[in-house]
Protein backbone atom coordinates (compact mmCIF):
# COMPACT_ATOMS: atom_id res chain seq x y z
CA UNK A 1 0.00 0.00 0.00
CA UNK A 2 2.76 2.57 0.80
CA UNK A 3 4.63 1.56 -2.36
CA UNK A 4 1.93 2.55 -4.24
CA UNK A 5 0.86 5.89 -2.51
CA UNK A 6 4.73 6.77 -2.85
CA UNK A 7 4.31 6.13 -6.46
CA UNK A 8 1.30 8.39 -6.91
CA UNK A 9 2.96 11.12 -4.99
CA UNK A 10 6.23 10.79 -7.00
CA UNK A 11 3.82 11.48 -10.27
CA UNK A 12 2.19 13.81 -8.93
CA UNK A 13 5.51 16.38 -8.14
CA UNK A 14 5.63 16.13 -12.56
CA UNK A 15 2.65 17.91 -12.93
CA UNK A 16 1.14 21.31 -12.06
CA UNK A 17 0.03 22.01 -8.63
CA UNK A 18 -3.15 23.26 -9.84
CA UNK A 19 -3.93 19.78 -11.45
CA UNK A 20 -2.52 17.24 -8.40
CA UNK A 21 -4.93 14.87 -7.14
CA UNK A 22 -4.52 11.87 -5.20
CA UNK A 23 -7.54 9.18 -4.00
CA UNK A 24 -7.41 6.56 -1.77
CA UNK A 25 -11.14 4.36 -1.86
CA UNK A 26 -12.19 0.78 -0.76
CA UNK A 27 -15.38 -1.06 -2.24
CA UNK A 28 -16.53 -4.59 -2.67
CA UNK A 29 -16.10 -6.46 -5.33
CA UNK A 30 -16.43 -9.70 -6.36
CA UNK A 31 -15.38 -11.82 -3.76
CA UNK A 32 -13.67 -9.47 -1.83
CA UNK A 33 -12.44 -5.83 -1.05
CA UNK A 34 -11.25 -3.57 -3.80
CA UNK A 35 -8.67 -0.77 -2.83
CA UNK A 36 -7.74 1.89 -5.62
CA UNK A 37 -5.13 4.63 -5.78
CA UNK A 38 -5.73 7.07 -8.31
CA UNK A 39 -3.92 9.93 -9.21
CA UNK A 40 -3.81 12.60 -12.06
CA UNK A 41 -0.35 12.40 -12.27
CA UNK A 42 2.40 11.72 -15.36
CA UNK A 43 0.60 8.21 -15.36
CA UNK A 44 2.11 4.99 -17.28
CA UNK A 45 1.41 5.15 -20.98
CA UNK A 46 2.82 2.36 -22.80
CA UNK A 47 3.84 0.51 -20.26
CA UNK A 48 1.23 -0.47 -19.06
CA UNK A 49 1.42 -3.67 -19.58
CA UNK A 50 4.82 -3.97 -18.27
CA UNK A 51 4.80 -2.51 -14.69
CA UNK A 52 4.60 -5.05 -12.88
CA UNK A 53 7.73 -6.97 -13.91
CA UNK A 54 10.32 -7.15 -11.99
CA UNK A 55 13.09 -4.51 -12.79
CA UNK A 56 11.09 -2.24 -14.79
CA UNK A 57 10.51 1.34 -14.11
CA UNK A 58 10.23 4.33 -15.35
CA UNK A 59 12.01 6.56 -13.07
CA UNK A 60 15.81 7.28 -13.34
CA UNK A 61 16.88 6.12 -9.78
CA UNK A 62 14.41 3.48 -9.66
CA UNK A 63 14.95 -0.23 -8.63
CA UNK A 64 12.05 -1.74 -10.62
CA UNK A 65 10.78 -3.72 -7.61
CA UNK A 66 8.20 -1.94 -5.65
CA UNK A 67 5.47 -3.41 -8.08
CA UNK A 68 6.73 -5.96 -8.63
CA UNK A 69 7.06 -7.15 -4.79
CA UNK A 70 3.07 -5.56 -4.91
CA UNK A 71 2.04 -8.39 -7.12
CA UNK A 72 3.71 -11.08 -5.89
CA UNK A 73 2.17 -10.39 -1.61
CA UNK A 74 -1.31 -9.41 -3.42
CA UNK A 75 -0.59 -13.02 -5.18
CA UNK A 76 0.19 -14.71 -2.71
CA UNK A 77 -3.13 -13.73 -0.41
CA UNK A 78 -5.18 -14.88 -3.12
CA UNK A 79 -5.54 -11.48 -5.00
CA UNK A 80 -4.90 -10.02 -7.72
CA UNK A 81 -3.50 -6.42 -8.72
CA UNK A 82 -4.22 -4.34 -12.10
CA UNK A 83 -3.36 -0.59 -13.84
CA UNK A 84 -5.54 1.38 -15.61
CA UNK A 85 -4.86 4.94 -17.62
CA UNK A 86 -6.83 7.31 -16.38
CA UNK A 87 -8.07 10.51 -18.98
CA UNK A 88 -6.70 13.26 -19.66
CA UNK A 89 -3.62 11.40 -17.30
CA UNK A 90 -2.75 9.73 -14.56
CA UNK A 91 -3.23 6.05 -13.34
CA UNK A 92 -5.16 3.83 -11.10
CA UNK A 93 -3.50 1.27 -9.59
CA UNK A 94 -6.22 -1.06 -7.88
CA UNK A 95 -5.75 -4.33 -6.34
CA UNK A 96 -8.70 -7.09 -4.95
CA UNK A 97 -7.92 -9.18 -1.80
CA UNK A 98 -10.47 -12.13 -0.88
CA UNK A 99 -12.28 -12.26 2.11
CA UNK A 100 -13.16 -15.57 3.36
CA UNK A 101 -16.71 -15.35 5.17
CA UNK A 102 -16.01 -17.80 7.60
CA UNK A 103 -12.69 -15.93 8.88
CA UNK A 104 -14.34 -12.57 8.43
CA UNK A 105 -17.71 -14.22 10.96
CA UNK A 106 -14.85 -15.94 13.95
CA UNK A 107 -13.08 -12.35 14.25
CA UNK A 108 -16.55 -10.47 14.45
CA UNK A 109 -17.82 -13.18 17.04
CA UNK A 110 -14.14 -12.61 19.03
CA UNK A 111 -14.85 -9.12 19.03
CA UNK A 112 -18.53 -9.33 20.51
CA UNK A 113 -17.09 -11.69 23.14
CA UNK A 114 -15.28 -9.06 24.33
CA UNK A 115 -17.33 -6.27 23.88
CA UNK A 116 -19.92 -8.23 26.25
CA UNK A 117 -18.03 -9.19 29.17
CA UNK A 118 -18.84 -7.31 32.47
CA UNK A 119 -16.72 -4.48 33.22
CA UNK A 120 -14.71 -5.31 36.47
CA UNK A 121 -15.01 -2.88 39.17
Amino acid sequence: MLNLLVNAIESLAKVGYECRELRLATSRGRGGVVVAVRDTGAGLGAELDQVFNAFYTTKPDGLGMGLSIARSIIEAHGGRIWAEVNAPRGATIQFLLPVSPKRYSSVLEKQDVVESRPQSS
